[in-house]
């Protein structure tokens, strides 16, 4: 966590076979959830290269909002990249989609 406030950042991949079939929507909502649940954090953000239009939707559909471009953020493939912030803060989150109690 963050310890100046109180912010958690993920990040997720997934082998290319697997893709396009909703498993890291439902990977990242069930983060989401357990960390609302489990932590007391008022933010979940997680970046993405601007060029990663499928990660980007996946934020999207588990809630997160995007804030912005981070310009030359990312080192990937030998070339500096431009990168989209995203975050989901708790009053957004409100209830767990996916999981309901935490062990």
């Amino acid at each position: 966590m963050h310890p100046a406030g109180k912010l958690l950042e993920i990040g997720y991949s997934l082998v290319p076979s697997e893709r396009g079939k909703g498993y890291c929507t439902e990977a990242v909502r069930i983060m989401v959830d357990y960390l609302f649940l489990s932590r007391d954090t008022m933010r979940i953000q997680a970046c993405t290269d601007t060029r990663n239009v499928a990660s980007q939707k996946v934020l999207e559909k588990a809630g997160f909002k995007k804030e912005g471009t981070m310009r030359k953020y990312l080192f990937l493939r030998g070339e500096l990249r431009d990168a989209c912030l995203y975050s989901i803060l708790r009053e957004e989150w409100k209830e767990p989609k996916i999981l309901t109690k935490t062990t």
